[in-house]
């Protein structure tokens, strides 16, 4: 029997801690046959309350800034590697820190923050009151490696945007015994 092709995941988690006053973050990228097969990993990783754990955000990625994603199990003899970036930055009229999570493709990680942060030159202002800059940058490449899997991207002119759904999704807890 054949086992099915794995697939890209990306989630958005969300939760809290014994001492948290408000819910905390972070994203999980996984490979798996169904989402659903990802969970056991993403609870392992999840520090806060276990019966607090969701899902806000979840899809899966396909392609991303220009090329298909593929799922493998040798490695790519491409350069490109397929970055996930954070980018963080303030509005003097929000109490909180503004937010914008993209995926890039380049060889190297200063050519991923160029690409990055040309995809919020619009949050710009004349103003110095308003600054952005990234946060966080994550191979996708060296995360999956870790698992024996590696991503080929190949060059499309016709990209699939990422779509997801989103909402308070508890299916990712554990069930009680």
């Amino acid at each position: 029997m054949t086992k099915p092709p794995l697939k890209l995941f990306v989630f958005y988690i969300g939760g809290s801690t014994a001492n948290s006053l408000i819910e905390l973050h972070d994203v999980r990228i996984c490979a798996g046959a169904t989402m659903q097969d990802t969970y056991d990993f993403i609870r392992s990783e999840w520090w806060g309350t276990p019966e607090s754990l969701h899902l806000d955000c979840w899809g899966e990625l396909t392609s991303a800034d220009g090329h298909n994603v593929v799922l493998a199990d040798a490695p790519s003899e491409g350069e490109d590697k397929l970055w996930f970036v954070n980018l963080g930055g303030y509005d003097p009229a929000d109490f909180t820190e503004q937010h914008k999570n993209v995926f890039v493709v380049a060889p190297t990680q200063s050519k991923a923050k160029v690409r990055a942060l040309k995809q919020i030159l619009h949050w710009k202002s004349h103003h110095e009151d308003y600054s952005y800059d990234i946060e966080q940058m994550t191979s996708v490449n060296d995360l999956l490696a870790r698992q024996g899997l590696y991503i080929h991207l190949q060059k499309t002119d016709t990209p699939v945007p990422f779509v997801f759904d989103y909402g308070f999704n508890r299916e990712i807890r554990q069930k009680k015994k």
